[in-house]
């Protein structure tokens, strides 16, 4: 089994939905399950999905992660800038569109200022508007895979809404892994005692209002190795 940590730099904006709404917000630590997808994509031939229909556009399905050969953590943040911003709006009933990354703009149109009396007369679907909050490029990253095959020395990929966020990565020394529960639980299926356990070696667990937001922080890497990699790489 092959064990590589790597510190990975942001070069172009992250725009990621963490939490979903009239803003878009991204949360720091990024997810292991969007880390799959984007390693998948770019080195293990994983095919991409576009046409969902029924429950499958409205559920999100996980679970051929675990034909994967591999397994990541979350990302954990090291200097991660969260001001990032781009406003988007989008009449579908016209072809009336724009982007700004200028918040005052994004204010008045948001509502949280004046709306301009243009979109007052003309009804813009207010549900189209979003407010992306994302990761400015400089930020830092860390992150662990084990899997049979090793990864370049300096991986590249891509990750978030429309794949905007640009990363490339260096090899480090481990320094903390912070695994992601909803992964674990509901795309590998641990069982609750080992679940449990893993608590008891981690320094914290971070609860989140969603189940994909709930990390264990700083779990022992022994653990990890003996008890955890043998369950989701079996």
């Amino acid at each position: 089994m092959i064990e590589q940590t790597f510190e990975a730099t942001l070069y172009a904006p992250l725009f990621y939905s963490s939490s979903e709404g009239r803003a878009i917000r991204t949360q720091p630590t990024l997810s292991s399950t969007a880390l799959m997808y984007a390693l998948g994509y770019r080195y293990f031939e994983l095919e991409k999905r576009y046409a969902e229909f029924g429950d499958e556009a409205t559920t999100a399905d996980y679970s051929h992660l675990r034909e994967l050969p591999f397994f990541v953590t979350d990302m954990r943040p090291i200097a991660v800038d969260t001001d990032e911003r781009t406003f988007r709006s989008t009449d579908y009933r016209s072809e009336r569109h724009f982007t700004t990354n200028d918040p005052d703009v994004a204010g008045q149109i948001s509502g949280s200022k004046s709306v301009p009396e243009i979109l007052e007369r003309s009804g813009a679907a207010y549900q189209t508007i979003r407010n992306y909050i994302g990761i400015s490029p400089g930020s830092k990253f860390e992150f662990t895979i084990w899997g049979e095959m090793e990864l370049p020395e300096h991986p590249f990929f891509r990750m978030g809404i429309k794949q905007t966020g640009e990363f490339r990565a260096e090899p480090t020394e481990l320094d903390t892994l912070v695994l992601n529960k909803y992964l674990l639980s509901e795309v590998y299926e641990l069982s609750d005692e080992l679940l449990t356990e893993m608590v008891e070696r981690s320094q914290a667990f971070n609860r989140g209002n969603d189940p994909r937001l709930q990390h264990f922080v700083g779990v022992d890497p022994e653990f990890t190795r003996k008890q955890v990699l043998p369950e989701v790489l079996e």
